[in-house]
Formats: C-alpha cells, sequence, structure tokens
C-alpha cells in the first residue's frame, strides 16, 4: 500500500457536495499536484487528507492506518501540512516558527531537545534561510516567509508533505523559487510531496504526476504528459489548449487557449456541422 491513499471520500458543506466518491493511491517519494477549476474541491480534498475537514464518508490510509483512528501526534509524526494561508503572529523570529515543527516530537513544553535543535537548524539550512534564522517574518519578504513556513513542515520531519497552493500572491521568479526548492527536498530526501496549484505549466513542470479534478471529482491522473493534453485540458478547464513540449524539460507546455463554446459543443454533430 503507498505511504497515501484515500477510498471513496465524499465531502458536504450545507447540503452541497463538494468531494464526490475521491479515490486515489498517492505515489510514495514523488511530487504530485493536484489541479482543476476553481471551486472544484482541490483544497477541500486537502483538509480531508489532513484530517482538518472531517468527510461524510471514506478513509484515508496513511502509512497503511486509517488515518481518523489514528491518534492527532501520530499523524504529525508521519505527515505535515502548510495551509494556504497559515496564521500565526508576524513578529515571532524565523527559528521560533521552524520550532514549531518539532510539536509532534516533544514531551510536554519544555526546552527543545540537542534532536529537536538539530532538525530546526536543518531544516532552516536546507530552505537556505539560515541568514535570515533570528528575523521576525514580517521583515521578510513574501518569497522568504513561504520559505520559513516550508522549514517549519520540514522540521517536523515527516515522510509525506502537503501544501496548498504555496506559490499563491508570490511573483514569478518567488514562485519558481519556491518550487525548485520543492523539487531539490524531494530529490535529496525522496518526501511524498502533494500540492494544490493552479498554474498548469509549474504542475508540469515541477510534478512526477497529476490528480485533475473537476466538481469533486477525479477526471484524470497520470504523467504530466498525460493529464496537460488537449482532451483532458478540454474535459475539465473547458478549454480548447495549444499544447507542446518544453524542449528544455521534455514537459508539456499549454501555450495558449481558447473557451469552448458549450452551446456549440452540445449540439448534435451533423447539426454543429451545418451550424458553422
Amino acid at each position: 500500500m503507498p505511504k497515501l491513499s484515500t477510498q471513496h471520500i465524499t465531502v458536504s458543506y450545507d447540503n452541497n457536495t463538494i468531494i464526490d466518491d475521491f479515490s486515489v493511491d498517492v505515489p510514495e517519494g514523488v511530487i504530485t499536484s493536484i489541479i482543476g477549476p476553481n471551486g472544484c474541491g482541490k483544497s477541500t480534498i486537502l483538509k480531508a487528507v489532513s484530517r482538518i475537514l472531517q468527510p461524510d464518508r471514506g478513509v484515508v490510509y496513511l502509512n497503511g492506518r486509517n488515518i481518523f483512528e489514528m491518534k492527532t501526534k501520530d499523524v504529525a509524526r508521519e505527515m505535515a501540512i502548510l495551509a494556504q494561508s497559515p496564521d500565526i503572529p508576524q513578529s515571532i523570529t524565523v527559528e521560533q516558527l521552524v520550532a514549531f515543527g518539532r510539536y509532534p516530537h516533544r514531551r510536554g513544553i519544555g526546552r527543545l531537545s540537542s534532536k529537536d535543535k538539530e532538525a530546526v537548524e536543518n531544516a532552516i539550512t536546507d530552505t537556505g534561510m539560515a541568514d535570515f534564522a533570528k528575523r521576525p517574518l514580517n521583515a521578510l519578504s513574501g518569497g522568504q516567509r513561504q520559505r520559513a513556513w516550508i522549514s517549519m513542515a520540514l522540521a517536523q520531519d515527516t515522510d509525506v508533505l502537503l501544501l496548498d497552493e504555496p506559490t499563491t500572491y508570490l511573483d514569478m521568479a518567488h514562485q519558481l523559487e519556491i518550487l525548485e526548492l520543492l523539487q531539490q527536498l524531494n530529490q535529496k530526501e525522496q518526501r511524498t510531496i502533494v500540492l494544490v496549484i493552479h498554474d498548469l505549466n509549474h504542475a508540469a513542470r515541477f510534478s512526477d504526476h497529476l490528480i485533475a479534478m473537476k466538481n469533486g471529482k477525479v477526471q484524470h491522473s497520470g504523467t504530466p504528459s498525460e493529464v496537460i493534453c488537449k482532451s483532458v485540458l478540454r474535459k475539465v478547464f473547458g478549454v480548447d489548449a495549444h499544447v507542446v513540449t518544453d524542449p528544455r524539460t521534455g514537459k508539456p507546455i499549454c501555450m495558449t487557449y481558447d473557451l469552448i463554446d458549450q452551446d456549440l459543443e452540445a449540439v448534435p454533430e451533423p447539426v454543429r456541422m451545418a451550424k458553422v
């Protein structure tokens, strides 16, 4: 069994089904991106998978165990999640923030152990934040703050890392900075990384596996080349896309796209041809 999998997850808000019978096996040791239109349930499934949200039915398995039958600290020792808008005082330093990641491994509220301190230092170093360890979060750029948050998740020392739109509100350079960092961490430590991301080209470039969602259901999953293609983008996003291969990476790129005329799509083929 993979480190992380879901079986028949269903989530509803106010009698509206957001996630409908969601079943996936997340490949181990690679980067998986969840893509799909706004409101399709991407962030919701991440919350359900991380036990932030209790689904109406279904099971999430983490290292072979039902996550809803595990203790909170046991879950946190095996899986870390970085939410889209973390809420914490911006006056704390990077070092203090990263130390929070050691909570699942600590006993009581005493001082950090030597092992905790080593994990905090390694996480800060791995994300290139050593020079900023003593700085408060409100003195950092957007990209640096995101690196600090990722450092905290790394200090948690888990095999599985979930991130909800880690590049939101960042400019192009900082987006690449964060995604290259995650790619390096994955290649260095073979952590299983799952992220929700909007930019299809970033998803294709930095992921090994993609899950395409629409209306709370999995529409297609596979390699970037299998998912970022004309037929899948038409089905999931309702666009007619021109997809080519990036000569530098060998990954697909969505060069341009147009909205599909949904009314025309619904017309039978002979009538459609006559209409044209």
